[in-house]
């Protein structure tokens, strides 16, 4: 039971390593949406995807250990929340376990918030992209002063044909 307790504690804590790392990258993806800057948009990302396959990892060898405490102390691992695991610590694992999942817990909100910040710059970029793309391909058809639209040989060309 003792080495399952510290193995829960160490994987939360490597967990909790990858979020603070996934938290810098969401940071440092700020700017560079702003900038356009695709190629370093392109290395983020990659970085990222390895940390949320870190974390995955790190999720399953968490639930073994959790299943393995639950099934210790005769409870379901839905009935083992973090707030039993307090109690049925030693005084010391139950200090370091409440630190650490108030670390995680401030680190996910911080990580939600500037995902979401990041998800508005795309939805933005996007729809400036949109509207240029329109603008590009828009058919405009002018109407001179007596009513009859200009000849076909009069009309801007277009750079692009917007059927796809």
């Amino acid at each position: 039971m003792e080495k399952d307790f510290t193995g829960l504690l160490e994987t939360m804590e490597k967990q909790s390593d990858v979020y603070e790392r996934l938290l810098s990258l969401a940071n440092e993806k700020q700017p560079v949406l702003v900038k356009g800057n695709i190629p370093e948009l392109e290395k983020i990302t990659k970085a990222e995807e390895i940390l949320i396959l870190q974390i995955g990892r790190l999720e399953e060898k968490r639930q073994v250990l959790h299943r393995s405490l639950a099934s210790h102390f005769a409870l379901s691992p839905g009935d083992l929340t973090v707030s039993e695991l307090e109690t049925l610590a030693g005084e010391e694992m139950a200090a370091k376990l409440k630190l650490l999942c108030e670390k995680m817990v401030g680190t996910l909100q911080k990580l939600e918030t500037i995902n979401r910040s990041n998800s508005y710059l795309i939805e933005k970029s996007l729809d400036y992209l949109d509207f240029s793309l329109n603008v590009i391909t828009s058919d405009n058809t002018a109407s001179s002063y007596n009513g009859k639209e200009e000849k076909e040989k009069d009309k801007p060309s277009k750079i692009f044909d917007r059927k796809v």
